[in-house]
């Protein structure tokens, strides 16, 4: 796989991971998939944290593309950038980056562990590095892009008990003692992995 297609494969996939993750957290918290009640509420608490988050971002990003309105690269020197795609949105901020960081994000807060911190960031930066590659975005795009996602990310966690109040009534119950749910499980699966020998 060439260099520009894996910036391709990853600018991509910025919209099934966005939806994905919310979706998935919040559905294995739902259906009740642990047997730990408490892991069940968290992993829903957690969906939906992520759900609020990009749903924020994404509006910010939508409106400060138009209050800037700035050409992208390959539209301000189109005789050396070959375009990815045909987007004439502003290009400041990147949506992509910030997308990114904002799930890398919201993950590291919620499961901070080192196999859920150091794959998002790598995830995040590469996104960037790909819209830089591809002719969609400046250097300052990508890291206003990261500023907005990270930092709409830590702002909503900031709220994330009266978000998970307001949201009680679509949410798993805690179990009876609840106290394991308000400092995370440390068991809740983000992927499950399996190789035949």
């Amino acid at each position: 796989m060439g260099l520009r297609t894996a910036s391709q494969v990853v600018s991509d996939a910025i919209y099934p991971v966005a939806i994905g993750v919310p979706v998935g957290l919040y559905l294995y918290g739902i259906m009740g998939l642990s047997d730990d009640q408490n892991a069940n509420r968290y992993a829903a608490e957690s969906g939906l944290q992520s759900a609020v988050t990009i749903g924020v971002t994404y509006g910010m990003v939508v409106a400060l593309k138009a209050l800037f309105d700035r050409d992208r690269p390959f539209q301000a020197h189109p005789d050396c950038i070959t375009p990815y795609d045909g987007s004439t949105d502003g290009s400041l901020p990147s949506g992509h980056s910030a997308g990114a960081a904002a799930i890398a994000t919201t993950l590291s807060l919620r499961y901070p562990e080192w196999f859920v911190i150091g794959p998002s960031v790598l995830y995040a930066l590469y996104t960037g590095i790909s819209r830089l590659h591809l002719g969609m975005h400046y250097l300052s795009d990508v890291l206003t892009g990261y500023a907005i996602g990270a930092g709409i990310a830590w702002g909503i966690n900031a709220l994330n008990n009266e978000l998970f109040n307001l949201a009680d009534p679509i949410l798993p119950a805690f179990a009876p003692s609840g106290s394991a749910a308000l400092h995370g499980p440390s068991h809740i699966p983000i992927v499950a992995l399996s190789f035949s020998l």
